[in-house]
């Protein structure tokens, strides 16, 4: 997944007061900003839609962002945890050295797009749609991703332990670079069918069918 070349000397610097006046003036279309080192905790900042923007440093911890859009913006060590960011849409971003532990992104859809060494324990992403998207070396411990959608969707070297995959095919979807275990299925556990693990994750999913792996004679 190609990352975005979205240089923050050539946008427009933007801070937190200003964004909320031009609010306040019900301007919700952001394009063109750079954002860095701002602070929007807890924050209502619902059906914004953010374009070729930058955020660096940035904390939205707590705040409203359902239904926001994000098109082509990059985020670099940005702070999301417990952020309702639910029905967002995210096309062409890249998230590095994010935090999104506890984020709420139910619904959410992510297209073109890539997660770097982000930690998403905790956070939900139940309903979620991913297409063209590349997740690596992310943390999913914990995470909800039920009923979710994988269209060419890499993962390379993520974390998933404990993670809730209930109604969420894995067809095609990678995992052998991935740490996997204890995750939550249906009772057939028909989600793990077409997916690619390596022998040794086999024998770990291998009692969710009810299997019992014995070292031959």
């Amino acid at each position: 997944m190609k990352r975005q070349e979205i240089r923050p000397e050539q946008l427009e610097k933007c801070n937190f007061a200003a964004l909320l006046e031009r609010l306040r003036l019900e301007e919700s279309d952001f394009d063109g900003y750079a954002f860095s080192g701002e602070v929007f905790r807890g924050e209502a900042l619902y059906g914004t839609a953010f374009t070729r923007c930058h955020f660096s440093h940035c904390c939205f911890s707590d705040a409203e962002l359902g239904r926001c859009s994000f098109l082509d913006v990059v985020f670099e060590a940005c702070d999301f945890s417990n952020t309702n960011l639910s029905e967002s849409f995210w096309q062409r971003c890249t998230l590095t050295g994010c935090r999104l532990v506890g984020a709420r992104l139910d619904g959410a859809r992510f297209r073109q797009s890539g997660l770097h060494d982000c930690s998403a324990r905790y956070a939900g992403f139940d309903r979620a749609g991913f297409q063209h998207v590349l997740l690596d070396r992310c943390d999913f411990q914990s995470a909800y991703l039920r009923a979710c959608k994988w269209k060419q969707t890499e993962v390379k070297h993520c974390r998933f332990l404990d993670t809730n995959f209930y109604q969420t095919s894995l067809a095609g979807m990678d995992f052998t670079s991935s740490d996997i275990g204890g995750w939550t299925l249906s009772e057939d556990a028909v989600e793990l069918r077409g997916a690619v693990v390596t022998p040794l994750q086999a024998v770990d999913l291998a009692g969710r069918l009810g299997l019992v792996v014995r070292d031959g004679l």
